[in-house]
């Protein structure tokens, strides 16, 4: 549908309508993927590519929630400065061309489903260590109403919520992201000598 605006003898026209992308694959990022990410492999997308994820058909996502979060755990733990966590994070979401998904009135539904398969899993696996948090009952919740593919994390219990689910996992390679942040801090010890 188009709209005809006029102000001071300018004539323009705007176009508003809905695009369902067809063939392509949809990625979740969890907090803790977009934190590994940015800590990890400064943000580049790379090390995606090389493990086959690029763009297009792949498109990225991450909900809104994790905004927050992963600013404070890059403050808190990582000792980034705000300005520095937020740079950060603003540069993987250029970097991936990550889409936020934003969670929408009748998401607790769906959070409502993300719940019960949370503790069918603990249940399941008699761990109550795979239980997740608020934030993740979100995150999920969005990643279903968004249909996304694959949903990429660390965290167990939330790569099991998912799975149960039916939407597919990609586990983060911990010793990967281990073994770079390692060689990362020996070449910026090298660098200060």
């Amino acid at each position: 549908m188009a709209a005809e605006k006029e102000a001071k003898g300018v004539e323009a026209y705007t176009m508003s309508s809905m695009v369902k992308l067809k063939g392509f694959i949809k990625n979740g990022f969890d907090t803790s993927t977009i934190i590994n990410v940015i800590v990890s492999f400064d943000s580049e997308f790379e090390e995606f590519r090389q493990r086959g994820f690029t763009f297009p058909p792949n498109l990225f996502f991450y909900h809104e929630v994790s905004w927050s979060e992963t600013i404070g755990v890059l403050i808190n733990e990582h000792k980034l400065s705000k300005e520095e966590a937020i740079t950060a994070l603003r540069k993987l979401i250029a970097k991936f061309n990550l889409q936020k998904v934003v969670r929408l009135d009748f998401d607790d539904l769906l959070e409502k489903l993300v719940e019960e398969a949370n503790q069918r899993v603990a249940k399941k696996f008699n761990n109550p260590g795979l239980k997740i948090g608020d934030n993740d009952v979100i995150i999920i919740g969005g990643f279903l109403r968004e249909k996304i593919n694959f949903v990429h994390s660390g965290d167990e219990g939330f790569l099991k919520t998912c799975e149960e689910l039916g939407i597919n996992t990609v586990r983060l390679p911990e010793r990967d992201f281990m073994k770079e942040k390692e060689i990362k801090g020996w070449m910026k010890k090298g660098r200060k000598d």
